[in-house]
């Protein structure tokens, strides 16, 4: 596991020993173990009140998102998040999808255009009559000798 997953794992691990027991005891017993046995020990951070002046990793912010989503809010509250994560997971999926499909345009459009300078040089090459090219061919034999 990376390093700064190990070191999220322990603010999350301080910040949940600070929650009132009411609060902890809705967090699976599993999930808590897991943090607890894969947190880095040796990373010290004290983890003062109010959490929201605390300068935390951007890991820990999300792993405690995770958990108020999944363990402490409401049941409505929770149906709402889910559908604002679905909202912005499409959103961000347009975009995407759109980003792709202007890259892919102006790809075609660099690629038409290179065939067509292709083809300007292949109609420049055939109009050079056949006996020039027999010429110019006995000249360089010719002059090798």
């Amino acid at each position: 596991m990376k390093q700064e997953y190990r070191e999220a794992f322990e603010e999350v691990y301080q910040i949940i020993n600070l929650m009132p027991n009411e609060l902890r005891r809705k967090i699976p017993l599993k999930f808590y173990k897991m943090i607890e046995e894969d947190r880095d020990t040796n990373y010290k951070i004290t983890i003062v009140e109010p959490i929201e002046k605390q300068v935390l990793k951007y890991e820990t912010i999300i792993i405690l998102g995770l958990i108020y989503r999944d363990f402490l809010c409401s049941p409505e509250e929770k149906q709402r998040l889910k559908d604002k994560d679905q909202k912005a997971l499409k959103e961000a999926k347009e975009a995407l999808e759109k980003e792709i499909s202007e890259k892919n345009k102006i790809f075609n459009q660099v690629e038409s255009q290179e065939d067509t300078s292709n083809q300007m040089m292949i109609v420049v090459e055939d109009n050079e009559k056949w006996y020039k090219k027999l010429f110019s061919l006995l000249k360089r034999v010719f002059k090798r000798k």
